[in-house]
């Protein structure tokens, strides 16, 4: 055996040990109602890893990634007991495999390019918890993604996405869901900065909330096809039942559909509290033209059931097939029940030309104020909405007490309760 190899070998048994050493004296410490004490175990490879979690099996506890390049991580945790894994500064992983998991999260820690394309795969599995990861390719030639295909009750929170494939010949998305996921939550994370890519992408069975998200900047790449560098959405779904899109900031997209881009089947999608601004200062002398796309001309299935309530839409200018507006619906909706068509109420909309597109597609039209442009129905008002440079109502705004209480939701984009007569748009004027 090489030098190198037994010294391999050697901390890997020395890993183990401890890490039975510390089961076994958490379990006989352990008083009946605390149960066992959990243990924590430090590695520093792949080896190490793989015999720490069966260590580890029948009490749970934590694996603490030294700071190294990790290449491949297998986790096929299966017990009652939660596994935490979790890095430590200069750990990277390349990829992370979810295999019929259960019970488990992974954080702090940095997924990235070593060699090749950088993946957090989740696959068959339940109850996994990604939290206060740095998602990045930058500076290669690869991607970095987080894939959901068929996994239950998957969460991602305050982690950070960027540059999830500026180089990548491939597509690249920075969350790809597919269609036999179901109950996903993405919160409280930031989605900035990525060329030629989608933030999030895919199909969902049911069941994904979209909440407190902030998502900046996807431009076009350069040095690839057209075709590649052309499509930036920073939401784009194809397919799913109940979803929820509340609370978060979409910042500007350029050469792609929207900021929101549902179509297909996407249905009972409810889009509220969220703010949409059109401009950034790191993109000067741009404006994003589209806001929210419900429905497309080639879509052969239009989302049913979609509510655009209490948002506050900033963004819109003329497309370059000459629409202008901040939310497009698909023409098709005139073949649609009209119970199954969208609700759009309650939100202030930066720019509305026509129309066309909105008004007869929708089930219901109301309550909303239009800066720029022409309401639907008489509770509509058209002009200067009295809101700061934050999209916040000032006293004597139009928004203010303006809403329907029907459609409105308790409480606003900062989760504070709407008190009285709502206002329109995502954000109450704060009295006092």
């Amino acid at each position: 055996m090489f030098p190198w190899s037994v010294a391999r070998a050697a901390t890997a048994a020395v890993a183990l040990a401890a890490a039975v050493a510390l089961v076994q004296a958490g379990e006989a410490g352990a008083s009946t109602r605390a149960g066992a004490r959990q243990a924590t175990v430090r590695v520093g490879g792949e080896v190490e890893f793989d015999m720490a979690a069966r260590a580890l099996r029948s009490t749970g506890g934590t694996i603490v990634l030294r700071p190294r390049l990790y290449r491949r991580l297998v986790v096929r945790w299966r017990s009652d007991r939660r596994l935490r894994i979790v890095g430590t500064r200069g750990a990277r992983i390349e990829r992370v495999d979810f295999e019929g998991a259960r019970n488990v999260s992974l954080g702090n820690v940095t997924i990235g390019p070593i060699g090749g394309d950088a993946l957090v795969d989740v696959r068959g599995s339940r109850g996994v918890v990604l939290h206060d990861l740095v998602v990045t390719a930058k500076g290669t030639r690869f991607s970095a993604t987080v894939r959901i295909p068929d996994s239950r009750g998957v969460t991602i929170r305050r982690s950070d996405f960027s540059h999830c494939g500026d180089r990548s010949r491939r597509f690249a998305r920075c969350v790809l869901l597919w269609r036999w996921s179901h109950r996903v939550l993405i919160e409280d994370s930031r989605f900035h900065d990525c060329r030629g890519c989608d933030f999030v992408h895919g199909r969902f069975g049911s069941d994904l909330v979209i909440r407190r998200n902030r998502f900046d900047r996807a431009l076009p790449c350069r040095g690839l096809s057209r075709h590649r560098c052309g499509h930036q959405d920073l939401v784009q779904l194809f397919a799913g039942r109940r979803l929820t899109v509340e609370r978060n900031r979409f910042g500007v997209y350029r050469d792609g559909g929207a900021q929101l881009y549902l179509t297909n089947s996407v249905d009972h999608a409810t889009i509220v509290n969220n703010v949409f601004v059109g401009t950034d200062p790191r993109v000067p002398g741009y404006r994003a033209r589209m806001a929210i796309i419900v429905g497309s001309a080639a879509s052969k299935r239009l989302p049913h059931y979609a509510r655009v309530v209490n948002n506050t839409i900033l963004t819109g200018t003329r497309r370059r097939d000459g629409y202008a507006g901040s939310i497009r619906m698909s023409s098709k909706y005139g073949s649609v029940l009209r119970r199954k068509r969208p609700i759009v109420a309650n939100n202030v909309i930066a720019l509305l030309e026509k129309r066309a597109h909105i008004c007869s597609a929708a089930r219901l039209f109301a309550h909303n104020v239009v800066l720029d442009g022409t309401g639907c129905a008489p509770s509509d008002r058209v002009g200067p909405a009295g809101l700061d440079g934050r999209g916040r109502p000032r006293r004597d705004s139009a928004v203010v007490d303006a809403a329907s209480r029907r459609y409105a939701p308790t409480a606003d984009a900062t989760g504070r309760r709407r008190i009285g007569r709502p206002d329109v748009g995502a954000l109450e004027y704060r009295r006092g």
